[in-house]
């Protein structure tokens, strides 16, 4: 069983694009099912890998699907990645890709003589096109190979290849439903191309956000709310950096989103004015951190409303950052700081990578563990709270304890910590700031030395999460 069979045959809409094309659960099921027939007929087996370079799309959704129903292994990759490097070690057999994607083929050497390409649209170099892809509907048995690659952001070193089989999907799947909680009839917003999966799986109306999700620190809030309210989402799942900026833009027009019912944020530490931004914007929805990672999606799940002030106190104090009770699926331990967690849907091992393995896996009595590399505790209720990566102390400081208490100030829009000649100093991108600011930043965090910057780097996916080595390199440069 794979998550096609989990789709459900009604009229009402699956995907809606932010043009306004739709295709409704009935017609993805009859595409999906022919494009598969005819990647068969093309020589597609089970188990070929299939690397895909299409942004999130109707045509993404059925690309993908299909390769599922085949039983091929859909390879995705983050447009920020190193794709050259990540083909190279993960060859893919076939191409799936944009016009615009298949450019690439004229100067990466690894999409350079493949079985079969297939284009989203019309290039002037031998392609297949999606839409006339066509034939008789295979059974469905996707065996054991792998179902999908991914990979992580990359941002503490070379991004890691995970394979997530059909059974893990659906494992993951069943988990995600008991904190997302989506059901036909729902209208989501999912701007994680994972996710999607789970809302279709679902039943639940996808819309496709009116955004460049490559960088959703740029969203236009004006664009995502006429989209939200015209199409009547009730649930949404981003980053903080997707939420940021529309929260800021309905609280400066003096309006709300009514109608919103779920809300869920993470991928970083979530500023606690953000998340009290959103519950001001979106006064009807239940609004939750989701903490996790690409290997272990979700680890903890925290309801921010009644935990608001928690959150709060948490942050100004310097205890960290507060992110829930971990699933109940989960087991949880600590080592000398770092969260180890293990369970049903935490990844097994890594992708052709036995030095990753042995670096972030603990194999005990049957059981996986992985390493987060997380550090952080929990309390005497039994919730987690972050405080860093592990082995992370800058300058013997933990950065989520003075991070999240410079950003309780009103003017500063975003804080880094970052080590320089061995002191540790708190980068500050401000707005607004009144005189004397750096010295109320540095009695918020603990006397930290503080300074001003433009702006912080931050990691490519979420665009939320303070990037240390391109922080360092910054202020070492001053």
């Amino acid at each position: 069983m794979n998550i096609v069979a989990l789709l459900q045959d009604a009229e009402r809409p699956a995907i809606i694009e932010p043009d306004g094309r739709t295709l409704s659960f009935t017609a993805l099921r009859q595409r999906v099912g022919t494009v598969a027939g005819g990647l068969v007929d093309l020589g597609l087996r089970p188990g070929d890998r299939v690397v895909l370079l299409v942004p999130m799309s109707i045509e993404l959704y059925v690309a993908l699907l299909a390769l599922f129903h085949v039983g091929a292994t859909a390879v995705l990759i983050d447009p920020s990645a190193p794709i050259s490097t990540i083909l190279t070690r993960h060859a893919p057999v076939a191409m799936i890709g944009s016009p615009r994607a298949h450019l690439l083929r004229l100067k990466l050497r690894p999409l350079r003589g493949l079985g079969l390409y297939v284009s989203t649209g019309f290039i002037p170099i031998p392609h297949r096109r999606l839409s006339q892809i066509q034939g008789v509907i295979p059974p469905v048995d996707p065996g054991d190979h792998p179902a999908l690659l991914t990979f992580t952001t990359g941002t503490t070193g070379t991004p890691k290849a995970i394979a997530r089989s059909h059974a893990f999907l659906l494992t993951q799947h069943r988990i995600l439903a008991e904190h997302l909680r989506l059901a036909p009839g729902d209208v989501d917003m999912p701007t994680l191309p994972v996710f999607l999966l789970h809302s279709l799986a679902s039943g639940a109306t996808c819309v496709l956000a009116d955004a460049d999700l490559r960088r959703p620190g740029d969203v236009d809030p004006d664009r995502l709310i006429d989209q939200i309210r015209t199409v009547g989402v009730t649930s949404i799942s981003g980053s903080p950096a997707f939420f940021g900026p529309l929260a800021r833009r309905l609280l400066e027009r003096g309006e709300c989103l009514s109608g919103l019912e779920h809300l869920h944020t993470g991928g970083a530490r979530v500023p606690v004015g953000m998340l009290k931004a959103l519950c001001r914007a979106a006064p009807e929805a239940e609004i939750s951190i989701v903490y996790g990672s690409t290997e272990a999606e979700p680890i903890a799940v925290l309801p921010v409303r009644e935990n608001l002030q928690d959150l709060e106190d948490g942050a100004r104090s310097g205890r960290g950052a507060l992110v829930g009770q971990p699933v109940r699926q989960l087991q949880v331990r600590l080592d000398e700081d770092e969260i180890l967690v293990a369970g049903p849907h935490v990844n097994q091992g890594y992708d052709q990578d036995p030095e990753a393995d042995a670096e972030n896996k603990v194999r005990e009595n049957g059981r996986v563990w992985h390493r987060t590399g997380d550090a952080g505790y929990r309390d005497a209720d039994g919730r987690l709270w972050l405080v860093g990566r592990a082995g992370g102390r800058v300058g013997g400081v933990w950065p989520m304890q003075v991070e999240a208490p410079a950003e309780l100030l009103p003017f500063v829009v975003k804080a880094g910590l970052a080590e320089v000649a061995g002191e540790a100093v708190l980068a500050c991108a401000v707005s607004g700031a009144p005189a004397g600011w750096e010295a109320m930043v540095t009695e918020a965090a603990g006397g930290v030395r503080v300074v001003e910057v433009e702006a912080v780097p931050v990691d490519p996916r979420h665009n939320a999460k303070v990037d240390r080595r391109r922080l360092e390199a910054m202020l070492s440069g001053r």
